[in-house]
C-alpha cells in the first residue's frame, strides 16, 4: 500500500470510529433521557405536575425553534396554534363526548389547517411585516375566543372536561398524565431530529442563512415556508392538546400573545437552532416563574434580569453555549 492510501485508509477508519463513536453518545443520551423521564413521578404529585407542564412547553417551544431557529421566520402569534388545539380537544369532549385522543388528533390536524391559512398570508412578507402579521392573526383568534361565549366559554374558559383512559386508568392520575406527556415529547424531540436532518431540513437551514441564493438554485422558497410555518403548526397543537388533555381546562389566555412571548424568550434562552435548547429554555423559564413567583409577585422582574443576561453573556443560548464548551473540551 502507498503511503496516500495508507493516510486514506487512516482517514476513513478514523471517520468511521468518529461516527461510531456519535452513534454510541447519542444513544446514551436517548437512554439517559428515557430513564430520567420514567423515575420522575417517584418526586412526588407536585414535581410530577411541573415536570409534566415543563414537557407541554418545551415541545410548544420546540415547535416555534423550527420557525426560529432553522427557517429564520420570527412569528409572535404562535400561541394561536397551541390554544386551538387546546380548544379542539375540550370543546369536542365537551359538546359531542368524543374521547381526548380522537380530540387530541383533530387539534393537531385543525393546527395544522390553521397554520397553514395564516401561513398562506403571512409568508409573503418578512421581517418585521411578518412578526406583526402573525401577531394580528392570533389576537384576531384571542378576540374571537373572547366573544365567542357560547363555544369558547368567553373569558371563563371551558371546564368539566372528562380526561381519557389509557388502558383502563384515567388520566386523572398524575403519575399516568405525566406519562402520556413524556412521549409526545420525545415524539416531538425525535421527529425533529429526524426532520432536521433530512433533506427538507437542509433546505430550511438554507432559507435561514441565504434565501435570495435559494431562489437563485431554483427552489420554490415560498411553498418551503409554508410547509415549515404548517409543521410548527402541527406540533405546537401537539403541545395544545396535551395541555387540554392535563389540565382538563381551557381559556382564551393561551391565546394571548404573551404566551408567544413567553415562547420566543424560552428559544432564546436555551438557543436558537438546536432543538434540544428550547426545552431547556422552557424548563428554566417555568422554574423560575414557579420558585421566584413564590418568593415575590415581582417575578417578572428577575426573569427579565436573567433574559438580559443570557442574551449578553451567551448569546448562543444556554445549550449553546454548553455545546461550545464541551467541543472546546474535546478539541
Amino acid at each position: 500500500m502507498t503511503a496516500p492510501d495508507a493516510t486514506g485508509a487512516a482517514s476513513t477508519a478514523a471517520s468511521a470510529a468518529t461516527a461510531a463513536g456519535g452513534r454510541i453518545r447519542r444513544a446514551v443520551a436517548w437512554l439517559v433521557l428515557i430513564a430520567v423521564l420514567a423515575l420522575l413521578p417517584l418526586s412526588g404529585s407536585y414535581a410530577t405536575g411541573l415536570a409534566a407542564e415543563v414537557l407541554i412547553f418545551a415541545i410548544f417551544a420546540m415547535s416555534l425553534d423550527l420557525l426560529i431557529g432553522y427557517t429564520g421566520l420570527l412569528s409572535f402569534g404562535h400561541a394561536a396554534f397551541f390554544g386551538v388545539a387546546a380548544y379542539a380537544v375540550v370543546i369536542l369532549g365537551l359538546n359531542f363526548g368524543w374521547s381526548g385522543w380522537v380530540g387530541l388528533l383533530v387539534g393537531i390536524v385543525v393546527s395544522a389547517a390553521v397554520a397553514a391559512v395564516i401561513g398562506f398570508f403571512a409568508i409573503r412578507v418578512s421581517g418585521i411585516p411578518f412578526l406583526m402579521l402573525t401577531m394580528a392573526f392570533a389576537q384576531l383568534l384571542f378576540s374571537l375566543s373572547i366573544k365567542w361565549r357560547t363555544v369558547t366559554g368567553g373569558t371563563d374558559g371551558l371546564s368539566g372536561f372528562q380526561r381519557p383512559t389509557l388502558f383502563g386508568i384515567s388520566l386523572d392520575n398524575r403519575a399516568v398524565q405525566f406519562y402520556v406527556v413524556a412521549v409526545g415529547f420525545l415524539f416531538v424531540l425525535l421527529f425533529l431530529r429526524r426532520l432536521i436532518a433530512s433533506p427538507l431540513g437542509s433546505i430550511f437551514i438554507g432559507i435561514r442563512e441565504n434565501e435570495q441564493r435559494m431562489r437563485a438554485a431554483g427552489y420554490p422558497v415560498q411553498r418551503f415556508k409554508l410547509v415549515a410555518f404548517t409543521l410548527a403548526g402541527a406540533l405546537a397543537g401537539v403541545g395544545g392538546g396535551l395541555y387540554a388533555l392535563q389540565n382538563a381546562y381551557v381559556s382564551s389566555d393561551i391565546l394571548h400573545w404573551s404566551l408567544s412571548g413567553d415562547a420566543i424568550i424560552m428559544v432564546i434562552l436555551g438557543g436558537t437552532g438546536t432543538i434540544v435548547g428550547p426545552a431547556i429554555g422552557a424548563a428554566v423559564f417555568l422554574l423560575l416563574k414557579n420558585v421566584v413567583s413564590s418568593h415575590t409577585e415581582y417575578w417578572l422582574l428577575w426573569v427579565g434580569i436573567i433574559f438580559i443576561l443570557c442574551v449578553m453573556f451567551l448569546p448562543q443560548g444556554i445549550w449553546g453555549w454548553v455545546r461550545q464548551r464541551w467541543a472546546g473540551t474535546r478539541a
